[in-house]
Formats: structure tokens, C-alpha cells, sequence
């Protein structure tokens, strides 16, 4: 039996089904894995936490609650530092939101988390790309676990296909579809619906946000090639260094023209590099696949990965939800992951 101390950082709609989906497993994970996962905290964007003290130590049925907010146990002046100070080593589970441009908050809570001894798992994506090599070489000197796989395409097992399935074998190269937002509007082009109409229906179905801009410009799919790329291949790319090209405002002929070529259009990601001698790119843009493509298939909200090797062919993996149940299920399994016995 193990019991592992959870902090979790965030609470919006990652973290709250984070939240949710550790009380469901919570009797699975001790049955299955003889984990106690124990949530001793939340840290909500505006300061407050929920305590579970070492003094007051609380069941999952006193999560049960769907109204959080009434709980008398939020407070304010509890920080970060004081609850990683509070248990002895574990888990902070990184549910903020991700940027881009500085990779804070993130940054701040995964080096404080290290520093003090606790590993991190998390879905937040700025820091990782910004910064990954410095947390890394930390997270090495210190004995610790980063895994990122709510960060790299949510339940799509994109990380662990390349780190443990292809273990012995080389990666010539990657593509994938990594945003469900695109490939949903390209998805409903192909079945007639403007740019600006597909966009709206991925938006009521909550597949959308309500900027999209960082989904449709091509961002998120690039700073999931840069994360996988980083972590598979040792490499140190930077988002800056990514040719980026997104689907904003599309044209319904282009669409149209790719069908009567017989060709799939695709938002894709690529990382490749043309010889040995030359360093790996990372390019984001539209694909034009032929039907016999692995990923032609991938259709509405679904993402998908392939990698090429040197000794196994290629190998693609698809589907996985990519909502925040699927985020947060990817969150769980890296926690599993990093105590599973004889893994």
C-alpha cells in the first residue's frame, strides 16, 4: 500500500474534472494499483484552497459534494509553499491555464513543486514549452518525474506511445492531428457547412472555445509537436523555430478542391528532418492526405498520431476524448504511471 499526497493547482474545467474523476477511482486505483491517492488540496486561481490538513485527514466521501464553493474549508491564506511544506512529498497536478508567452503560472508551481521534492504532472503546456530543458535537468537532479500527457493531446496516448510501445526503435519522423477544435470544422467543410458555421456549431458543443484563436491559428497543435518532439527525440526546439500555418477563415472552395482531388484536408504537425546531418523541424499546416493515409480517418472532435521507425514500420494510434474528462483521465494515469510497481 502506498499512499500518495495530491495537490492540485487549478480548478477550471480540467481541474474540476481532475477533482471529479479521482473520486470515482479512487477505490480502483487501491483495488488495482494498491494507490491511495489522496487529494490534500486546491488551489484556485484567486488564492483559495481546500485544506486537508495532516491533522484533519478527509475521506473521498467528504469530496462528494457537487456544491465545492460551500464548503467551509476554503480559505485564503494558504499558499502553495505552505501545503508542500504541510505533507511529505507526492504529487502537484498543474491544471492552470496555459501561456504561451511566459509559461507562468505554470513555471512558478512545477520548479517550486521540484525544489521542494514532489513530483508533477500536468496538463498546462507554457512552461513545458518554454522552459523544459531547465525543469528537466531539475526535475533529473532531484530524482523527480515531469509527465506531460494532458498537455500532448489529452487521452490520445501520444507520449507514451513514443517512450515506452517503441522503446529499441529509432523515430524517423512524427505527424499528427492534435486539435480536436480543427479537425472538427475541417470535418464539417467536407460535409458542406462554411468556415464561420462550423466554427459556430464547435462552439455551442463546447468542442470550441469562445476565442479559438490559439486553436484555429495552429498554436496548440504546434506546442504539442514541440512537446512531444522535446521529449521523444532529446532535441530543445522552440516555438519559435515552428513554421505555423492555421485554418482561420478558411475558404469552403478550398475544402471543395481537395475533394475533387481525392484528398482528405487535414490540419497536421510535422517533425521530420531530411538527412542525418540536418537538425529535426517542427511545421504546422494544412495536409493534403490521400485516402490510404493512416489518419485520413480521423474525423469530428478526434485527434491522431503516427511515428515512423527504423525497425517497426509506422505505428498510429487515434482517438482518445478530448475533453476534460480526457484531459484529466490522462492526468490520473501519469500519477499511476509514476508509482506503478514493476512498470
Amino acid at each position: 500500500m502506498e499512499k500518495v499526497n495530491i495537490i492540485l493547482v487549478g480548478f477550471g474545467r480540467v481541474g474540476r474534472a481532475f477533482f471529479d474523476l479521482i473520486k470515482e477511482k479512487y477505490d480502483y486505483c487501491r483495488k488495482n494499483y494498491d494507490l491511495y491517492l489522496e487529494l490534500r488540496g486546491i488551489l484556485r486561481e484567486k488564492g483559495s484552497i481546500l485544506l486537508t490538513s495532516t491533522r484533519k485527514v478527509l475521506s473521498p466521501a467528504y469530496f462528494a459534494t457537487e456544491d465545492l464553493d460551500s464548503l467551509a474549508d476554503w480559505v485564503s491564506a494558504i499558499s502553495l509553499d505552505d501545503l508542500l511544506e504541510e505533507f511529505d512529498k507526492g504529487v502537484v497536478v498543474d491544471c492552470t491555464p496555459t501561456n504561451i508567452s511566459t509559461g507562468e503560472p505554470s513555471y512558478s508551481i512545477m520548479k517550486k513543486a521540484l525544489e521542494k521534492g514532489w513530483h508533477v504532472v500536468t496538463a498546462s503546456k507554457g512552461a513545458l514549452v518554454l522552459k523544459s530543458a531547465e525543469l528537466r535537468e531539475l526535475a533529473r537532479s532531484k530524482n523527480l518525474m515531469i509527465k506531460a500527457s494532458g498537455a500532448t493531446a489529452a487521452a490520445l496516448p501520444t507520449l507514451d506511445l513514443g517512450l515506452y510501445a517503441l522503446a529499441g526503435a529509432e523515430i524517423l519522423a512524427i505527424e499528427g492531428i492534435l486539435n480536436g477544435t480543427c479537425n472538427y470544422i475541417l470535418t464539417r467543410m467536407a460535409e458542406g457547412l462554411t468556415y464561420k458555421k462550423a466554427l459556430e456549431e464547435a462552439q455551442h458543443k463546447g468542442i470550441a472555445e469562445p476565442n479559438p484563436s490559439y486553436d484555429v491559428e495552429g498554436w496548440d497543435t504546434a506546442v504539442k509537436m514541440v512537446l512531444i518532439a522535446n521529449q521523444l527525440l532529446g532535441t530543445d526546439i522552440k516555438l519559435s523555430e515552428v513554421t505555423v500555418r492555421g485554418i482561420k477563415g478558411i475558404n469552403k472552395e478550398v475544402v471543395e478542391k481537395a475533394q475533387r482531388l481525392g484528398k482528405t484536408l487535414k490540419l497536421f504537425g510535422k517533425c521530420y528532418r531530411e538527412n542525418y546531418e540536418l537538425p529535426w523541424k517542427v511545421e504546422v499546416g494544412l495536409a493534403l492526405l490521400d485516402h490510404n493515409h493512416p489518419l485520413s480517418q480521423v474525423n469530428g472532435s478526434n485527434k491522431g498520431i503516427i511515428f515512423y521507425t527504423d525497425t517497426m514500420g509506422w505505428i498510429a494510434v487515434m482517438g482518445g476524448k478530448s475533453n476534460p474528462r480526457g484531459a484529466a483521465a490522462a492526468l490520473l494515469k501519469d500519477i499511476i504511471n509514476i508509482y506503478r510497481k514493476n512498470q
